[in-house]
């Protein structure tokens, strides 16, 4: 193996990967909670008969694909992920971003263009860097949505009070709202309109957006929906209560801002050095991959590098 074919694996796949990071990073002009690319209505019955509609998922629009991503192990956890992160992109067409490099590299690595620690490494990198995209556009989103809860909460309570049903009140926040409080309580009043009940409606947003207001909302309106009571006094104090958690978690990320910077600064530190010395002494560097005693070095010091990024990420991470 050479450094030269190396770094040839690297920029392919970083390519690539940037390429698709920059298409997800990017607003799309269609929010796709009310993509209907991916999910379609189907009637199933349950006990006793009576019509349940859910919703059948496809992860891709090719038949082929679709029945063979049905059968991959973890497809729903990453179907989950880009459904948080809000990418209207398909699941197939997400991870052809990271199936087609990773195909490259194993076959450099099987002609003998690439020992398998490198490789290795290349590939962890890659499908981490996918994850790393996918987890801070889903984070980023998360927090729009945090902030936008309030006030569609608040106009869901005056709907209430005004006489409406909660359903025509999610139907106005779907109408008045961006994205993406907008199109999610879009996609709720859709659901239930084609049947689905609205406590599983409420329960499959919860799964989209992990807000512990979101979940006191649902709890209260399935328990309003059950025993009754008055919901629009119930909202108000969520609505209370959800502005004072947003107001505390913006006050932790100001002060924690310091040591995340410290730790992304320390994770790139090793990399932009290896990558100055390449430039300017490439010899002194090539050694580390084309002697064993360096390959071993590289891998531990990666290793440690992501048990390091691991831990910093925990200690400067204060849930809310």
């Amino acid at each position: 193996m050479t450094i030269a074919t190396l770094i040839v694996g690297l920029a392919l796949s970083f390519g690539l990967v940037a390429g698709a990071g920059l298409y997800l990073w990017l607003p799309s002009g269609t929010d796709p909670a009310l993509s209907t690319q991916r999910d379609f209505p189907r009637t199933e019955y349950g006990m006793g008969g009576a019509p349940n509609i859910t919703r059948m998922r496809r992860f891709s629009t090719i038949p082929w694909i679709d029945r063979t991503l049905s059968w991959w192990p973890g497809i729903d956890r990453w179907e989950r992920w880009r459904q948080q992160a809000g990418i209207s992109l398909s699941l197939d067409w997400l991870l052809l971003s990271a199936i087609g490099p990773t195909s490259f590299i194993l076959l450099l690595m099987a002609v003998g263009g690439l020992d398998p620690v490198s490789g290795g490494i290349v590939v962890a990198l890659l499908w981490g860097s996918v994850r790393g995209v996918l987890a801070t556009r889903a984070t980023r989103r998360l927090r729009d949505f945090q902030r936008q809860l309030p006030e569609a909460l608040d106009m869901m309570g005056r709907s209430l009070r005004a006489g409406h049903s909660l359903l025509a009140g999610m139907k106005m926040v779907s109408d008045e709202f961006p994205a993406p409080v907008g199109p999610e309580f879009g996609r709720v009043v859709e659901e239930a309109t084609f049947g689905v009940p609205l406590g599983d409606a409420l329960s499959h947003l919860t799964d989209r957006f992990d807000s512990a207001a979101l979940r006191f909302f649902v709890t209260s309106v399935m328990i309003q929906r059950e025993s009754g009571g008055n919901l629009a006094e119930v909202i108000t104090s969520i609505t209370q209560m959800a502005r004072k958690r947003f107001e505390l978690a913006s006050r932790v990320r100001a002060v924690s801002a310091e040591g995340r910077l410290s730790a992304m600064v320390l994770f790139a530190l090793p990399l932009a050095l290896a990558g100055i010395l390449y430039m300017i002494n490439t010899e002194y560097i090539t050694i580390l991959f084309q002697d064993p005693l360096g390959q071993t070095m590289v891998t531990v010091a990666g290793m440690l590098m992501i048990c390091g990024a691991a831990i910093t990420k925990r200690m400067v991470t204060v849930r809310i």
